[in-house]
């Protein structure tokens, strides 16, 4: 998840509020995200979070002033790195000449692999971003993230003479083929896969996009060209 936030301590230095380790902001943390995930945020309720933790609605309210602050405090710093990593991960690619092809393969690989890592070391506020967010500010993750996808498209494609060729594709189906495989990886962590088994997974959708890409732009194929 997010960032837990440190325990508040008394002015002895000793958190006045553990039960089981925990800290009170700890344990409305570990609730709320239960809470989130089962109900939605829309649905979720605050006095049920307060319950399961073993406080009062208004001891809650004393680390959080409301819903939207919670939800925030689970979130936020994933949300906002995983779209920092996403618009460095397009920098780099595209800082590799073109002619380096398998440079390019090889980074792309690399980098599949390391946001399916990112998303597993961060795997509770993902599924909070995937399954619990409609109703809040997170809400936009997917369009955020495609709308920077379009952007990185619309530049390889305009940089390939090879790709500005095919008659059998234009800039929209290489947006929409290119997006599938970020909805591959927000569909892995939706089923709970299995860490080792979902670095099976990047591996087959790598193979999978990459030969792909090989037969629509390199391989000879008989497509009626869209008129």
């Amino acid at each position: 998840m997010g960032k837990m936030p440190a325990a508040v301590k008394t002015s002895s230095g000793k958190d006045n509020n553990k039960k089981n380790g925990q800290s009170s902001k700890e344990r409305i943390l570990k609730y709320a995200a239960k809470e989130f995930l089962k109900k939605g945020w829309e649905k979720s309720n605050i006095r049920n979070i307060a319950k399961k933790a073993g406080l009062t609605t208004g001891a809650l309210y004393f680390h959080f002033k409301n819903k939207e602050a919670l939800f925030d405090d689970l979130v936020k710093d994933t949300y906002l790195e995983l779209l920092k990593k996403q618009k460095l991960m397009y920098k780099r690619h595209f800082a590799i000449p073109i002619s380096e092809t398998e440079k390019r393969r090889a980074f792309r690989l690399q980098e599949r692999k390391s946001m399916l890592d990112y998303a597993y070391s961060r795997f509770d506020a993902m599924k909070l971003l995937l399954c619990a967010a409609e109703g809040t500010k997170y809400a936009d993750l997917s369009d955020k993230m495609m709308n920077t996808l379009r952007k990185a498209d619309a530049y390889a494609y305009n940089e390939s003479s090879v790709m500005q060729k095919l008659p059998r594709i234009d800039l929209p189906l290489f947006i929409i083929i290119d997006s599938g495989f970020w909805e591959c990886l927000f569909e892995i962590i939706r089923q709970n896969v299995p860490y080792e088994r979902a670095k099976h997974y990047i591996l087959i959708l790598d193979d999978f996009y990459e030969a792909g890409w090989r037969k629509i732009c390199i391989e000879p194929a008989e497509y009626t060209p869209y008129k």
